[in-house]
């Protein structure tokens, strides 16, 4: 019988070894029957074939249940991915309405501040005008009272000591108004047609840097429509596309600064729409300058709540038509408002507007003999100048400058720092003199006729 013999070495066998099998297997059935393989002989040609083949099988049934494992658990990650992904969205959406009712008790608050703030500021004025118009009165009445005790009559003194026990009761309860602020607030209410207007809000375009921090969000909060851009190309292309009551413009912008995209809006015919410039750091005469380049006026970096409240609502008036009214004068940050605002009530008008005269008159003096002292290197002199500068400054809400003023004495304190300070006496001259004059252009808004002549 022929012998067929397997020889492991060959190298063919090795390189056509997967050929050889799967025709092994195919041929396998075919062979056996045509040859019958002899069990007694100790040669058996296809033995090894036959078990290459039974291998291969078991091979192939487990490489199959494997795939069909690998199948079931990829359909089932699918499935959690999808289930994952609905959860992710229902997550997304209460967040979203999270955020949304956030915005709204943001949106109160922020409105519930201001209505606050302005009874606190309706309450001053009004213990102001009534202890105007009732304390001249009773000082009248009691020097008259004065005059008529020295009448030697039994009938008028007794009614002139009846008199000043009344008089004595009003003067008190005038100074439990003061004390105590114990008035109803007022509340003042536009009229219908101002009122919905004010509703309706700005439309305003806001240019901004992404260095600065954002406006958006404190004006969308005060119920304004505000679109917003952070480039000068985009900012000008908007102006002149979109229609709007007031563009805030950050003077340093990507691609065009401020006053490149405004001088591009004015020549697009657009003249009266109000561009405000966003300023970091102002300097006196900027508002001027900015004007000659096309601008309406300047606002300072940080904005305050006022500045901003201030400016929105002369926008608002522009926008109903009132050409009549002249952009804000807006306050620059070498002012502190609150400082004056809480001199003033505790003062009384009388005694700060003779503290306004008293510093707006002396500071700057007392500024020239620090830069004097600056001039002869009298360190020590200046040190304390410079210091006690400071805290009359900060009295009469003057901070940028009196924040200079210790940074000048802190610096008069290093030997080494000594010279650079003495370098610095225009600087420090010119801030004291436009901070002063700040300080009069508030007086003159915010100050009675009749205290002003003091």
């Amino acid at each position: 019988m022929n012998k067929t013999i397997f020889h492991w070495g060959s190298s063919a066998l090795r390189t056509n070894l997967p050929a050889h099998l799967l025709a092994g297997i195919t041929l396998f059935p075919t062979a056996a029957s045509a040859a019958p393989i002899s069990l007694t002989d100790t040669r058996i040609a296809l033995l090894w074939p036959a078990s290459f083949g039974t291998a291969l099988l078991l091979i192939s049934a487990l490489a199959l249940g494997l795939w069909l494992r690998q199948r079931r658990d990829t359909a089932a990650a699918e499935r959690r991915a999808v289930a994952l992904r609905e959860e992710n969205t229902g997550i997304h959406r209460q967040l979203q309405s999270c955020k949304n009712a956030l915005s709204d008790h943001k949106r109160q608050l922020t409105k519930a501040v201001q209505t606050l703030e302005r009874q606190r500021q309706e309450t001053a004025d009004l213990l102001a005008i009534i202890r105007h118009h009732l304390r001249q009165p009773l000082d009248a009445l009691q020097h008259t009272l004065g005059q008529l005790a020295r009448i030697e009559d039994a009938e008028s003194s007794w009614l002139v000591k009846r008199a000043q026990r009344q008089l004595q009761t009003a003067n008190r309860a005038l100074e439990e108004i003061r004390n105590w602020g114990q008035v109803e607030a007022v509340e003042l209410q536009l009229p219908p047609d101002r009122r919905a207007a004010e509703k309706r809000g700005l439309s305003i375009l806001l240019v901004e840097n992404d260095r600065n921090p954002t406006l958006c969000d404190k004006l969308q909060a005060l119920g304004h429509r505000v679109e917003r851009q952070n480039n000068g190309v985009d900012g000008a292309s908007a102006a002149l596309e979109k229609p709007f009551d007031l563009v805030l413009m950050d003077s340093h912008l990507p691609l065009m600064d401020g006053v490149e995209a405004t001088q591009k809006i004015r020549r697009g015919r657009v003249t009266q729409l109000p561009v405000f410039a966003l300023l970091n750091d102002p300097r006196p005469g900027d508002k001027a300058r900015y004007q000659a380049r096309g601008l309406t006026g300047v606002l300072a970096r940080p904005v305050s709540d006022q500045e901003l409240e201030q400016l929105l609502k002369w926008a608002s008036r522009h926008a109903r038509g009132d050409s009549r009214q002249t952009p804000p004068p807006l306050l620059s940050p070498m002012l502190e408002t609150g400082t004056l605002k809480r001199q003033q009530n505790a003062l009384g008008q009388r005694r700060f507007a003779e503290l306004l005269s008293a510093r707006a008159a002396a500071l700057p003096k007392q500024t020239a003999a620090l830069t004097s002292a600056l001039t002869g290197r009298h360190w020590l002199e200046a040190k304390k100048q410079a210091q006690t500068l400071a805290v009359q400054a900060e009295e009469v809400g003057l901070e940028a400058v009196a924040a200079r003023l210790r940074e000048l004495a802190a610096q008069l304190g290093i030997d080494k720092e000594r010279e650079a300070c003495r370098q610095q006496r225009t600087e420090l001259l010119n801030l004291m003199r436009a901070s002063v004059q700040a300080l009069k252009s508030w007086r003159e808004q915010n100050m009675r006729a009749e205290w002003l002549s003091v």
